[in-house]
């Protein structure tokens, strides 16, 4: 009899032992699997940043590249200007005209996507832009039948005017690349070997 209990009692330890190795096993697998979805979940939340930063970068980007050009083809209109003899053809006051609206589109993009400081510096590109626009008509209008070209008409007037295009464009861009600089920086990193986009930096 007691031989029995004893082999009962073996039995009993063994599959006692049994079960406990397999509820620990079980605890085990299912900690690292909650372990393995919670760190995919983080990477997920990671990855979505990024992109999300990425997104907003290149949409900066384009948007300050967008308005440089703008700003380039009004200055390309203003040149012609400057040496045009004479200027009263309608159309020139007409590219003029369309140059500017595209410019005034272009710093709206600039304004939304910012920072304000870069947004601020857009505004000193417009002002000067206009303000080379209304010193040329003025020396236009002024002399109607002159035979020299604006140019030549005010030649200081328009190196004063050239030198406030280099100073408001060249703070323009120094802001912009700042701006995106900083973003490429502050930018959540998913893994080794990220990198930003190329553009303005």
């Amino acid at each position: 009899m007691s031989a029995v209990n004893a082999t009962v009692a073996v039995a009993l330890i063994t599959s006692l032992s049994t079960l406990s190795a397999a509820g620990l096993a079980g605890v085990a697998s299912a900690w690292v699997a909650g372990r393995q979805l919670r760190h995919q979940s983080v990477l997920a939340r990671e990855e979505r940043a990024e992109r999300r930063a990425i997104d907003h970068r290149e949409m900066r980007r384009e948007a300050y590249e967008k308005f440089l050009s703008q700003a380039d083809a009004a200055y390309r209109v203003l040149d012609d200007g400057w040496i045009a003899l004479p200027f009263t053809e309608l159309r020139r006051w007409e590219a003029g005209f369309t140059a500017r609206r595209a410019l005034d589109e272009a710093y709206i993009r600039v304004r939304l996507v910012g920072p304000d400081d870069v947004a601020e510096r857009g505004a000193e590109v417009l002002r000067s832009i206009g303000d080379e626009f209304r010193l040329h008509a003025r020396i236009v209008n002024g002399s109607p039948d002159a035979a020299g070209n604006a140019a030549e008409l005010e030649p200081s007037a328009r190196s004063g005017a050239l030198r406030a295009r280099v100073a408001s464009s060249t703070e323009f861009v120094t802001l912009a690349r700042r701006a995106l600089e900083s973003e490429l920086l502050a930018a959540p990193r998913t893994g080794p070997g990220s990198a930003g986009q190329d553009g303005l930096v």
